[in-house]
């Protein structure tokens, strides 16, 4: 797909408190989408004008993931926002998807990033071109991530 001059990268902004796991997710995601334009910050401010959110559950031992994807969606609510939690529980869960998260990685499963990436590969591919054509994706987000949903369900449910 040939990129539109008129339109601008789609602009990333990742919070995490860890330098590391920060420096990790930017360096993944830099690899594999160059056109990205990425932000990182330590602390957990998600202002600014972005397309998409990569949250960090925990900040400091609180967890802030729901909340700040709340304020996103309230500022920006066609955004993607994806956070990552160490410890996805069902409550973690069900509080980030209702505050408006398009998905949820568990850092301690290691199939979950690689399915985050390949949902966010078709999802990018669907911003750019609504982007281009100025209509909505939401419908797309919600399809682009479902099998993810079932997925994070079902293994919730196997918990019990």
């Amino acid at each position: 797909m040939t990129p539109d001059p008129d339109v601008r990268p789609l602009r990333a902004l990742l919070l995490d408190d860890d330098k590391y796991a920060l420096e990790f997710l930017k360096t993944v995601l830099a690899e594999r989408y160059p056109d990205l334009e990425i932000d990182t910050r330590l602390e957990p401010d998600p202002s600014g004008d972005y397309d998409l959110f990569f949250l960090d559950d925990d900040f400091d031992g609180i967890r802030l993931a729901g909340k700040l994807a709340r304020r996103i969606r309230t500022r920006r609510p066609e955004a993607v926002v994806l956070a990552f939690s160490a410890s996805l529980d069902e409550g973690t869960l069900k509080e980030l998807l209702g505050a408006g998260c398009n998905g949820v990685c568990d850092k301690k499963v290691p199939s979950d990033m690689p399915a985050m990436l390949e949902a966010l590969d078709r999802c990018l591919i669907e911003l750019n071109r609504s982007r281009m054509r100025a209509s909505s994706t939401s419908g797309f987000l919600l399809n682009t991530f479902r099998d993810l949903f079932r997925e994070w369900n079902r293994r919730l449910g196997s918990q019990e």
